[in-house]
């Protein structure tokens, strides 16, 4: 290997250690060189559906020009065009500046610096949502979505911000029904904590940035997730959060302020919708998943939906908005106001729908109820979980 290949090569070895490392903050491409207009580029990571990539957006006079790369393209993109198109590159980590310039002769020079950024920027779209959450929070180490220097490593930036925007909507709720003020902690249960991310997350933001008194239970019907959970609240010292082994309506929990159910699979989400409306909760939070009760009773009433019903991808996907609107109705006629939030972008997952639910005295429950039984009459199904949990919807 020559020494111009071996400047380059340490360069690029350097760029896969930082992603890998999540030490990782941009690069810079300079001194343009290539066919066409001048222009600079500057490489991020981005986290889609599919896992991290190297985003590339090159900045010409009138526009800029986007490419989204995996990882080993992105990186491969990157070794050809330095020393190519653009002589100059410049590598921004938490740990150290590497900047690679080549001279007119074609001739590399390699130099390093101290860190001039301290931490790993998210994507543009993720800032306004990550201050909730410091990254460095210790459940967040636990749970290896940070590493150990407090940073979210790439693979794990979209449940950071799913983190994030849960605790943003569970915040801004909490306002509006002061649930659990003064002295009363706030009693919350979470069906399907599964490994707890959104759980601890809720907790540590309750009683830490709130300052708010908490019992909260996890209930999780896998007894290998329930006792790792149990062992890192003992390990963090979050007195007032516990999981249970059981399935949700044989909790021993029985009162509850809010009730949380995030992508329980088909009618287990109306059984926790169930158990919050009967445990009076202030509020109730459903994250849908796997809506297929309603499907096979779809049919051909007259109203319009044949040409709609007659293919069956169509007709799944419209089945699963007619079973959450008639669960929010069904909320509604309960005594809830309730918002159909965004849960987080259909980027990365199409389940993105959140029913949130806050107790109202204002809640036009009459009405909801004869919108329920017109989205019958109109869709054809005959039953609904939710409803036959519930008095007076029929």
């Amino acid at each position: 290997m020559t020494a111009k290949s071996e400047e380059k090569s340490t360069f690029i070895s350097a760029l896969a250690r930082a992603i890998e490392s999540g030490a990782f903050v941009k690069l810079t491409l300079g001194k343009f060189r290539g066919q066409g207009e001048a222009r600079k580029a500057v490489a991020t990571l981005v986290d889609l559906k599919n896992g991290p990539h190297l985003k590339i957006v090159t900045s010409l006079a009138r526009k800029d020009e986007t490419k989204t790369l995996t990882i080993n393209d992105g990186i491969n993109h990157l070794k050809t065009t330095i020393g190519d198109s653009y002589l100059s590159a410049t590598l921004f980590s938490t740990e150290r500046d590497m900047t690679l310039t080549y001279s007119k002769k074609r001739e590399p020079r390699l130099s390093t610096g101290k860190p001039t950024l301290k931490a790993a920027q998210p994507a543009a779209h993720d800032r306004s949502k990550s201050y909730l959450v410091a990254p460095d929070r210790p459940y967040l180490k636990a749970l290896q979505v940070s590493d150990e220097e407090g940073r979210i490593k790439p693979s794990m930036q979209g449940k950071y911000r799913q983190i994030c925007r849960f605790i943003e909507i569970v915040e801004g709720l909490l306002k509006e029904v002061g649930a659990g003020s003064g002295n009363t902690p706030l009693s919350i249960i979470d069906i399907g904590s599964g490994k707890g991310y959104l759980t601890f997350a809720l907790y540590d933001h309750l009683t830490t940035a709130l300052g708010r008194m908490c019992q909260m239970t996890g209930i999780e019907v896998r007894g290998d997730l329930v006792d790792l959970c149990n062992d890192l609240a003992r390990k963090l010292d979050f007195s007032g959060l516990a999981f249970e082994a059981v399935e949700a309506q044989h909790t021993s929990q029985k009162r509850a302020d809010v009730v949380i159910a995030l992508h329980a699979c088909d009618t287990a989400t109306d059984d926790a919708l169930a158990l919050g409306i009967g445990a009076g909760a202030e509020m109730i939070l459903g994250a849908p998943c796997c809506q297929h009760e309603i499907a096979p009773q779809i049919n051909d009433t007259g109203e319009g939906f044949s040409g709609l019903i007659k293919y069956p991808l169509l007709k799944q996907r419209q089945a699963d908005l007619v079973t959450d609107a008639a669960r929010a109705l069904l909320l509604e006629a309960s005594g809830y106001k309730v918002k159909v939030i965004e849960f987080v972008s259909t980027e990365h997952t199409s389940k993105n729908i959140l029913l949130a639910a806050t107790k109202s005295a204002n809640a036009n429950r009459e009405r909801a109820r004869e919108q329920y039984r017109a989205l019958k009459r109109a869709t054809g199904f005959a039953t609904h979980h939710l409803a036959s949990q519930l008095k007076d919807v029929e």
